[in-house]
């Protein structure tokens, strides 16, 4: 389908962001498109999808990208990206599929949210306080999995205390969680995608040294995340082999942890 044959059947008041099925790949509730200062901002979060772009009604590509490069530099940069939709809830007793998930993981202290309508235990994600992102974990085995609710974070990170300058990058939320719950001070970070691009470097580059601990099945990964680490960052990478995710602290995997971290 033509994007903008789709964009111009939609009625979107200036401001306004809708979030819809995408009409190029059909991902379902992964299309969100925008108005601001009359031009329609669009972006696909599926990540085998290419569809993003701009669209201004009865404009020029030249007159939407010099539109757009104005507001960037006249307008502060609002990070407030996601508006909470009235189906995320602060989870109770009452939802038996969130409440197992919490104690299976002890996330007693996590800032969660659940998904009533998709049944998704939903982790929120902040940048300077404000809410940016969500990344949902289905609780019912429906797909995907894992469903990120506006797109705009490219990691998760977890840590209880100050910062000690080493950060653990891991397969998944849950494992940065346990990165942080086991060694205070220490950074987990779970990369939200499936490969390393600028804006994960950038996160990375923050600190003084890298652990790389993804799950067994991804040992060509961990290598490769560790070459691409050091050639952007300069940073020493560690790469490490585990018997599993971080998440089921296997006591190998922990004494391997522990060996490098303290």
């Amino acid at each position: 389908m033509n994007i903008r044959s789709h964009l111009d059947t939609l009625t979107i008041a200036e401001g306004q962001r809708l979030r819809m099925d995408c009409p190029q790949c059909r991902a379902r509730n992964t299309f969100t498109v925008w108005k601001d200062d009359g031009v329609l901002v669009y972006h696909c979060f599926k990540l085998t999808c290419t569809v993003r772009g701009a669209y201004g009604i009865g404009m020029t590509a030249d007159e939407i990208k010099f539109k757009m490069q104005g507001q960037t530099k006249e307008k502060p940069i609002d990070l407030e990206r996601m508006i909470v939709p009235e189906y995320l809830v602060k989870p109770t007793h009452e939802h038996t599929l969130m409440q197992n998930y919490i104690r299976k993981w002890s996330l007693y202290k996590e800032d969660l949210m659940y998904d009533v309508k998709d049944r998704r235990a939903v982790f929120l994600i902040k940048e300077n306080n404000r809410l940016i992102d969500a990344t949902g974990r289905s609780l019912d085995g429906s797909k995907p999995k894992w469903f990120r609710y506006t797109g705009e974070a490219s990691v998760f990170t977890r840590i209880l205390g100050n910062t000690n300058g080493t950060v653990v990058v891991v397969e998944d939320v849950i494992s940065a969680i346990t990165v942080a719950q086991l060694f205070p001070r220490t950074t987990g970070l779970a990369i939200l995608g499936t490969s390393l691009g600028e804006a994960q470097m950038q996160h990375i580059q923050n600190y003084s040294r890298v652990v790389v601990a993804l799950d067994p099945d991804a040992a060509h990964k961990t290598l490769t995340y560790k070459r691409e680490i050091e050639a952007w960052t300069g940073l020493d990478t560690i790469a490490l082999r585990l018997e599993d995710d971080v998440k089921y602290k296997v006591e190998e995997d922990i004494t391997k942890l522990e060996r490098i971290i303290q």
